[in-house]
């Protein structure tokens, strides 16, 4: 990837471009001296066998150079196997060719004599190699490929020792009789077919142009040895020159073929090179992202501008230098990310999501993932960028509309205590000038005149009292002043209690209450006038909103951890949008000032609260509409040693009726 990628592309291009000419040029000098003899041949008067036989010899090791040379030159542009193992089949017929141990003809009037034809021994060799290049045998394929040197020279030596040993005629594997020389070339014929059948499949399914060219060279040679054996039922000159040069054909169609096909692979890797320029240009100009790769072994292959900036505000910097920057910053990641990460990619092949740096206060958003490049090594791509003021940017406006919203509930908060203040406040001045002024037109009926408003007056001191009351605690609650003080007591029979000594006032709105237990008695650690608040705001809450002749439920389960109290009405229920809020500071349902039921949003407040100090829970089920249910959970546990309160806790009347003040159809 990057400058390395971009120049082993040019190079390839070069190495096309400069196998084109060799072969172009080459072929050009052999077709102008083919040519000529042509033209020698046509002029002369007798044909000098020793002329042709050499012309052959030196044509065909012309042909068998460029073979092998262009095979290889295709092999480094496009890594194809089969390339490079058909490269050592022209290596043995070059070989061959030297020696005089292919195409070697004797020629005596218009008899050719087919005994040095063809030297069965590099045939066989020749032709294992062809089914290698076909198999399946992957392992072997790799093998050869990735040992290239080592199978040349190993093909070379085998190949020479085996022509050398024909020579001295110390092994013996020719031909015998005809029959023996055309049941081979049928063998021959057999496998070419194979062959070209195999590749053509195979360029049809990959869709590859140079298997075609094999495909097709392969078949031309099908035909050779077809003609060779008609050529040894007619041994003719003619008919075996015809068999020579079907060689030449086969050699210039496989020639000619890599010719296209690397111009096609010159055009590819110009393509490829304008897109890699295109790609790099985007990845190095890019401000925003910071881009780089590594390999297996940690070696940096490409960092764009912006990664380098990062690391070292350099983008000069080699890559080598850029590696110990990049593990300075890997030291400032947490170990156990470091490990989840790699995990992850291992097993997804990609990973995504913020990395926090220790040291430093720098958030980075990163994308990591697998690439495979260069015969499919593996190599790691990573993305980041520093989100840091962003998500400073982001908690900031956070912080903005938690202090908006805090400031817009303050405000509510404001208007609904002026409210709540001024309506007690209002009746304390309106009733003060009622008997002021009986007391100076009608003094006499005075004291009738202040018991019919004295349970007025009475009912609104215990409002404004119970407002002071709550906004006094909830602030003690704030600055840590109030703690629980924990004892051992009956917590069944003190929710009992509590709930029958409202069951009176309840009844004035016709509403029945309910207590239901599972169990008689239970003693746990609590604080029991924290308990008793808790319970007295809950159900007060349950009265001021069931309508008339509805029904309040108090229930008590126990389990090993927990106690659960729950509150449960058939009352107007909480609106759905409130009720993630409804236990923060001055959270009401109605807050408008012609609201039915009085209240200054903090009660509910105090008891998640009070609740928290307790240990316990506490939560809300409602669907909006139809009631709702309150749950308390306090821990079931016991204090160590003899702690108990009271054999009977005394609920405060005075309290009942501050938490029942603002229950406006109690008092009419």
């Amino acid at each position: 990837m990057g400058k390395n990628t971009s120049k082993e592309i040019k190079n390839t291009s070069t190495q096309s471009m400069l196998a084109i000419g060799i072969i172009t040029f080459t072929a050009l000098i052999i077709g102008i001296i083919y040519i000529g003899i042509l033209f020698t041949v046509i002029n002369s008067n007798s044909i000098y066998t020793i002329d042709i036989i050499m012309f052959i010899k030196i044509f065909d090791l012309i042909l068998s150079v460029l073979a092998i040379g262009s095979c290889i030159l295709c092999y480094t542009s496009t890594k194809k196997e089969e390339l490079f193992i058909i490269s050592l089949i022209h290596i043995i017929f070059f070989v061959d060719i030297i020696l005089g141990n292919i195409d070697s003809i004797s020629i005596s009037g218009s008899q050719i004599n087919i005994n040095s034809y063809i030297f069965m021994a590099t045939s066989l060799l020749r032709i294992s190699i062809l089914l290698i290049s076909i198999s399946r045998f992957n392992k072997i394929k790799t093998l050869i490929v990735k040992n290239k040197v080592i199978s040349i020279v190993i093909i070379f030596i085998i190949s020479l020792a085996i022509g050398i040993l024909k020579i001295n005629n110390m092994i013996d594997l020719d031909f015998k009789d005809i029959n023996n020389f055309i049941i081979y070339n049928i063998l021959l014929t057999v496998v070419y077919i194979i062959a070209t059948i195999a590749y053509l499949i195979k360029s049809i399914r990959h869709k590859e142009y140079i298997y075609s060219v094999i495909s097709a060279s392969t078949f031309i040679f099908t035909f050779k040895w077809i003609y060779s054996i008609f050529g040894a039922l007619n041994t003719s000159a003619n008919i075996n020159l015809v068999s020579i040069s079907i060689t030449y054909i086969g050699f210039i169609v496989f020639i000619g073929g890599i010719i296209c096909e690397l111009i096609l692979s010159i055009q590819k890797n110009k393509e490829l090179e304008r897109e890699l320029s295109i790609f790099k240009q985007i990845a190095d100009e890019n401000k925003h992202q910071c881009m780089y790769i590594y390999d297996e072994l940690e070696n940096i292959k490409y960092a764009n501008d912006a990664a380098k900036i990062y690391f070292t505000n350099n983008n000069t910097i080699s890559n080598n230098d850029l590696i110990k920057e990049r593990q300075r910053l890997i030291d400032d990641i947490d170990k156990d990310i470091i490990i989840k990460i790699e995990e992850c990619v291992r097993s997804q092949g990609q990973w995504r999501g913020s990395i926090k740096l220790l040291s430093r206060d720098i958030t980075l958003s990163c994308r990591i993932q697998k690439l495979y490049l260069d015969n499919n090594k593996e190599n790691t791509v990573v993305i980041f960028n520093d989100i840091s003021e962003k998500l400073k940017e982001k908690k900031y406006m956070l912080e903005y509309e938690k202090i908006k919203s805090q400031e817009q509930i303050r405000s509510e908060f404001f208007a609904n205590i002026s409210h709540e203040l001024r309506t007690p406040l209002n009746i304390f001045y309106s009733t003060t000038q009622l008997l002021d002024m009986k007391v100076e037109k009608d003094p006499d009926n005075f004291i009738t005149t202040y018991l019919n408003n004295k349970g007025n007056l009475k009912t609104n001191c215990h409002r404004m009292l119970r407002l002071i009351n709550n906004i006094v605690d909830i602030t003690k609650i704030d600055v840590g002043f109030t703690k629980p003080t924990f004892i051992n007591y009956d917590i069944v029979r003190l929710v009992e209690d509590i709930t029958l000594s409202i069951i009176n006032y309840a009844k004035l709105k016709n509403i029945n209450i309910v207590f239901d237990t599972d169990i008689e008695e239970h003693i746990i650690q609590c604080d029991v006038e924290m308990i008793e608040r808790v319970m007295l705001n809950l159900l007060s809450n349950a009265i001021k909103f069931t309508r008339k002749s509805g029904n309040i439920v108090v229930s008590i389960q126990i389990n090993v951890n927990w106690i659960h109290i729950t509150v449960e009405d058939d009352g107007i229920g909480i609106p759905i949008e409130i009720q993630e809020r409804i236990f923060d500071r001055f959270v009401q349902s109605d807050k408008s000032l012609t609201r039915l039921n009085e209240g200054s949003g903090i009660g509910l407040s105090i008891v998640h609260s009070i609740v928290k100090l307790n240990g316990g829970e506490v939560s809300l089920k409602s669907d909006g509409e139809n009631g709702s249910e309150f749950k308390v959970l306090l821990p079931n546990k016991k204090l160590d040693g003899d702690i108990y309160g009271e054999e009977v806790y005394t609920v405060d009347v005075q309290r009942i009726e501050l938490e029942l003040s603002d229950i406006y159809e109690l008092y009419k």
